[in-house]
């Protein structure tokens, strides 16, 4: 499929643009819509996109923090417009653990998940597609994907920032993301569980941060749930100058300027 078809293209420049009778919020979606179904029907793209086709929209916002179209997620990782998500840290502090070691609930992702299947993540975590908040997202997925009870995390989960870091898929092209994160602490190892409810998790295991750290280096999770968890150590004080040496590149790089408009 030729995309000039499609698109207002710039080859000098490099720019694919909507064409300007899209001049709607609606028209756009439905353009997308369109466009989206017809590149995946594509040789060199079909496989890619059937894997992570998730039937969820995300916003895409233009200018900041004004939405401008609706995009399907699997898409919209595919031409690198900025993504949202949420995660969140499950941990019990060093004072209620047995072995007086800070610990976090880490979940093994499923064998059959579009993406990473049975590598390890955080606790919760899902992407902020429409027509959903930060903090609706974050108590959905931890009802939907943990079995944590609305008001457990209503009263417990503490807002820790922001992740925003460029990454390049399977090699491809820059895509920027961004991610809210939360913190929730457990009153101790054994009286609240988090559970796979809806699949999208084989089981939890209470860890330990230094087998944290050691499967991280390993490898074992999920990219950017590594990154989250990295974050909340630093926050901790475990990740530090002294005992890190690429300490200030690890903190730029995950807190990226984003050169694009976001919400």
């Amino acid at each position: 499929m030729d995309t000039d078809s499609l698109f207002q293209v710039d080859h000098a420049r490099k720019i694919a643009a909507i064409p300007t009778e899209y001049d709607t919020f609606e028209k756009r979606n439905q353009f997308m819509a369109n466009t989206a179904s017809q590149w995946r029907s594509l040789p060199q793209l079909e496989q890619s996109l059937d894997k992570a086709w998730r039937n969820e929209l995300y916003v895409v916002y233009n200018p900041t923090t004004k939405p401008y179209m609706l995009l399907e997620r699997a898409f919209s990782v595919l031409i690198g417009v900025v993504t949202y998500g949420v995660h969140m840290n499950g941990y019990v502090a060093p004072c209620n653990t047995s072995s007086k070691e800070l610990k976090l609930w880490i979940p093994r992702r499923s064998a059959t998940k579009q993406t990473f299947p049975n590598k390890l993540d955080n606790t919760v975590a899902g992407g902020l597609g429409h027509p959903y908040g930060v903090w609706e997202t974050l108590v959905k997925e931890s009802l939907e994907e943990a079995g944590l009870e609305k008001q457990f995390v209503e009263q417990g989960a503490k807002a820790a920032g922001v992740v925003l870091y460029m990454i390049q898929p399977e090699g491809t092209h820059n895509q920027p993301e961004v991610e809210y994160i939360y913190d929730l602490e457990f009153p101790d190892e054994t009286s609240i569980l988090p559970f796979p409810v809806d699949g999208e998790a084989q089981d939890f295991q209470l860890m330990g941060f230094l087998e944290v750290l050691q499967r991280i280096k390993a490898h074992e999770f999920k990219p950017n749930c590594a990154l989250v968890i990295i974050d909340f150590l630093i926050r901790w004080g475990y990740i530090t100058p002294e005992n890190e040496p690429n300490y200030l590149e690890i903190v730029h790089k995950s807190h990226r300027k984003i050169p694009f408009p976001t919400r």
